[in-house]
Formats: C-alpha cells, sequence, structure tokens
C-alpha cells in the first residue's frame, strides 16, 4: 500500500523457529526450510524481497513446497517463510493498462502480530499515521497474502507501494479491497471471515479507465461465492491528500504482487510480538504477461517473456 510518509524503520525483523510457529504443520514444521528455492519459482516471477537492498527479509522470501490443495490432492505451492519483515512473496512485471486481472489460490497459515500502538495518526504529519500510511489504512496495516497490482520504482518495497487489490487482514482476519495511490485511498472489509488452513480462490479486477475496482472471493472447496464487490475509486470519498482520480497517476501499475505486508510489526517498538505471517498460494491464473522491468534479479536472465505459466510447478497437481 502507498506509503507517503517519510522514513522506513527496518530493524525488526525476527526469525521463528519451530517450536514458536503455529501455522499448517504441512508447510514448516513437516517441511523446514521449504522443498525447493527461488530457482523453482515461475519463469518470469521474481523475489519482492530483492526490490530493494534494505529489505529485511530472508532471500528467497518465499520457497516453493510440497503440500495439499483445497481438495486434498498433493501439489507445489508457493509459501512465505516465517520471519517478520516489511514484504515478503513474488511480483512480476506487466504493461500497464486500462484494464488488470489476476488470481490465485490463497491459503493463510497463520495471521501475525500486529501493533495498534503505530496505527495512530502522526501529531507531526496530519493525514498519515505513524507508520508513515495515509489515514484510513489502520485496519490492513499487516497482512500475510495478497493478490494485488503494484507500481514498482525500484526504490521503494512493494509493501509501501502504490496498489490496489485484494488482502487479508492481520488486524480483522477478514478480506480486505483496497487501493492505495497518490489521490486514492480506499479500505473496504469485505466481512468474509478468513480461516487459518483454508483454501480461498480469490480474484481482483481493476478498470483504469473508469476506475472500477472490483475483488471477489470464493471458497476454493465448494465453489460458493463468499464475497463480490465493486467500488468506483474516482468516487470523491475516496479521494486523497486534496487530489482527485487521475487514471494516469492512479491508474497505472507494472506489476503483479503476490506479497505478505508487516508495516505495523516492521515500526514496532514491542518486543514481544514476533510472530509473523504465513500464506501458501497456487494455482496464479493472471492477464496476459508483457515485456518491463524486473529489480534486484542479478542473475542476468530475461524474466519477462513467458506466459505459459498454468503449466508450471504451481499449477502441477501430480
Amino acid at each position: 500500500m502507498a506509503r507517503h510518509g517519510d522514513g522506513h524503520a527496518h530493524d525488526n525483523s525476527q526469525q521463528t523457529d519451530g517450536t514458536t510457529f503455529t501455522g499448517s504443520p504441512e508447510t514448516f514444521q513437516h517441511d523446514s526450510i521449504g522443498t525447493f528455492t527461488d530457482s523453482s519459482f515461475p519463469t518470469g516471477w521474481s523475489d519482492v524481497a530483492q526490490v530493494t537492498s534494505d529489505s529485511t527479509a530472508p532471500q528467497p522470501s518465499a520457497v516453493v513446497i510440497e503440500t495439499t490443495d483445497a481438495f486434498g490432492h498433493p501439489t507445489k505451492a508457493l509459501a512465505t517463510l516465517p520471519n517478520v519483515a516489511l514484504s515478503q512473496g513474488i511480483y512480476r512485471p506487466i504493461e500497464p493498462s486500462d484494464f488488470y486481472m489476476t488470481r490465485a489460490d490463497v491459503r493463510v497459515d497463520q495471521f501475525s502480530d500486529v501493533d495498534p500502538a503505530v496505527a495512530v495518526e502522526d501529531p507531526n504529519n496530519p493525514g498519515f499515521l505513524l507508520c508513515g500510511c495515509p489515514v484510513g489504512f489502520e485496519s490492513a496495516l499487516d497482512w500475510p497474502m495478497g493478490v494485488t497490482f503494484a507500481f514498482l520504482d525500484g526504490s521503494i518495497d512493494p509493501a509501501d507501494a502504490p496498489a490496489a487489490g485484494l488482502v487479508a487482514s492481520a488486524e480483522t482476519h477478514t478480506w480486505h479491497l483496497f487501493a492505495g495511490t497518490a489521490h486514492v485511498v480506499v479500505n473496504i472489509d469485505l466481512g468474509v471471515q478468513v480461516e487459518e488452513g483454508k483454501w480461498y480462490s480469490v480474484e481482483t479486477d481493476f478498470n483504469a479507465s473508469n476506475g472500477a475496482l472490483h475483488g471477489e472471493v470464493i471458497d476454493a472447496t465448494t465453489g460458493l461465492t463468499l464475497a463480490d464487490k465493486m467500488v468506483f475509486v474516482n468516487d470523491p470519498k475516496y479521494a486523497f491528500a486534496g487530489g482527485t482520480y487521475d487514471p494516469s497517476v492512479d491508474g497505472v501499475f507494472n506489476t503483479e504482487a503476490y506479497n505478505d505486508g508487516e508495516v505495523s510489526l516492521s515500526h514496532t517498538s514491542d518486543p514481544t510480538l514476533t510472530r509473523p505471517g504465513l500464506a501458501v498460494i497456487d494455482n496464479i491464473d493472471t492477464s496476459p504477461l508483457h515485456p518491463g522491468n524486473v529489480w534486484g534479479c542479478g542473475d542476468g536472465h530475461d524474466h519477462g517473456g513467458d506466459t505459459k505459466w498454468l503449466a508450471s510447478i504451481l499449477s502441477d497437481h501430480g
């Protein structure tokens, strides 16, 4: 989510161990280091922890694991590691467009701690919270996984970047539809409780020309639609910092990003708040990929041209 305040605090990275981990036993207790590494990421996808040089996340910040899908069938899926950091997960470049769509199956294995002490307005920076995020995001500062579009410039952490999509809030344990850009702040609690260990099919799309942001949450096991919400972010009630929605600014995204965000924990001064968020993603189904820039890969390879990714490991049910 976009941060417009000043400064980052990245000195609260904590690593948990097997005795304190309380998530799904089929991920990190059974498979303590993950089955694979970032080299097994689907072609075209990169680690969000490598976007900036000051990330405190482990690298890779996510690994491919062997687990089970919504029907109990074996599958290979991507899981974030048990660490407190601003962002962990994956992203890939897309071309800015008039329409964006992305979808994934998401399983939250553990909600992180949250620190409400940083979710208050900064008296020295009206309109912003102490963590630097805009007022309005108090209930969505920490999330174990988001299915989003973002604008990354190579210098801003994905948790702070302009973005829109769906996140599982660690504060409310519900799905939130959100947008945080230069002129827009939207944070809508969809009222759908997120059960740890349960698979959800999560889809979000955005029409940049008219500001229509749509989110849908489906029970991946039963196929039941749990939430289906559309909001127009150009509505004046969502205007931020005296601006109005501008599609040339607020409707421009250059990445699809599946990542957690632990903003309050990355700014907390409470040493007892150490539990990280954990989530697994599978069956990513996205709009056509266009070449773009990947930051921080450092491997000399082109990560922008493979669209055949439904045949990749993350949709392998064998």
